[in-house]
């Protein structure tokens, strides 16, 4: 399968996450919400760029700016 953005999957599949891009901030914040390489997510709902998606068994809502640096 291809590597895309978090914004551009089918909600209700599951993915692993393959890198975390962004800078300082952006990409700490990810991390400690348990964004890393190797984690399975799936976006659980959408609401055009901004998701709902579940990661560790938690349910997170991120927005579109920070989707984009998520590539599964």
């Amino acid at each position: 399968m291809a590597r895309m953005v978090l914004t551009t999957v089918q909600p209700g599949r599951d993915y692993i996450i393959h890198a975390v891009t962004g800078e300082g901030e952006s990409r700490l914040h990810l991390e400690g919400l348990g964004f890393v390489p190797g984690t399975k997510l799936k976006v659980i709902a959408r609401n055009g760029e901004n998701l709902i998606v579940g990661v560790k068994g938690s349910r997170i809502a991120v927005d579109g700016r920070l989707a984009r640096c998520v590539i599964v």
